[in-house]
This record gives C-alpha cells, sequence and structure tokens, in this order.
C-alpha cells in the first residue's frame, strides 16, 4: 500500500510541476507582446528610435541599445527582434525520481 500512495504522489508532484512550467513558457511570450505594444506608441507593428527614445529609462543610451536590438539596421524594431533580444529563461530542473521504499517495509 505504502508503494501505491509514494507512486500517486510522484505523480501528483511531477504533473503540479509540469504545468506551472507550461504556463511560464506561454506567459513570457506574452510578456513580450504587451511590452512590445507598450513601445509601439503608434501601432504600426514596430518600434522607431523616437518610440524607444521617449519610453526608454536611459535617453542617453537609447541609441546604443535600439542599434543592438535593430538586428537588421532597418531602423525599427520588429517584434522577431524584440522577442529575439529577451534574455532566455533558464529551463526549470527537474525533479529527481524518489527512491524506492525498500520492498521489506511492507
Amino acid at each position: 500500500m505504502k508503494i501505491t500512495t509514494s507512486l500517486a504522489t510522484a505523480v501528483a508532484v511531477g504533473l503540479t510541476m509540469m504545468g506551472s512550467s507550461l504556463c511560464q513558457a506561454q506567459d513570457a511570450p506574452d510578456k513580450n507582446q504587451k511590452q512590445f505594444e507598450k513601445l509601439d506608441a503608434d501601432k504600426n507593428g514596430s518600434i522607431s528610435l523616437e518610440e524607444y527614445k521617449a519610453a526608454s529609462k536611459t535617453p542617453d543610451q537609447a541609441d546604443a541599445k535600439f542599434a543592438k536590438l535593430d538586428a537588421d539596421k532597418n531602423g525599427s524594431i520588429s517584434p522577431a527582434e524584440f522577442s529575439a533580444a529577451q534574455p532566455k529563461k533558464p529551463k526549470p530542473k527537474k525533479p529527481k525520481p524518489e527512491k524506492p521504499a525498500a520492498a521489506a517495509q511492507e
């Protein structure tokens, strides 16, 4: 009976952790999209240097940061360029499997 309970607990913990990882993975694109939409003041689907400077906390560094984000050097930041520049979250560590209880304890 103990083995069945331990197995059920391990499965429940695994599903819970897997569910939270999936939620985090889905939240990241939404967060990036919301940030992008906030910066895109004229809602034309790209961020201009002027829009970027207006929203920047460090306007004196905005030109250099914008140049790094504008990968294709066309003078605007596309949603793909913006997303590609966002830091990647490390993958969550997999839980270690429980060691089976000794059969003698039954």
